[in-house]
């Protein structure tokens, strides 16, 4: 990874970690990359169609349905975006 994408990926975790944090209303330094979306912040279903439709209205991108039971981690969720994005 040079050093471009590797800005561009920390900038994308940091908007997506910012995005959860509002979404399941806790501090931004409390959603780790590998905090547990359902277990640790505690996303129901609710709260994970807002973090899809937000993701869909800042990025621009539908998350295939077979990919979204391999999303765990808020990490899961970057390498999704970033995948689609390229």
């Amino acid at each position: 990874m040079n050093a471009q994408e590797d800005n561009s990926r920390t900038q994308l975790e940091k908007e997506i970690r910012s995005m959860v944090a509002r979404i399941v209303k806790l501090p931004e330094e409390k959603v780790g990359l590998e905090a547990n979306l359902f277990t640790e912040l505690r996303v129901d279903s609710l709260l994970g169609v807002e973090i899809f439709a937000s993701l869909d209205k800042k990025y621009g991108i539908e998350v295939p349905e077979e990919k979204l039971k391999n999303i765990k981690t808020v990490r899961d969720l970057v390498d999704l975006i970033q995948s689609i994005k390229k």
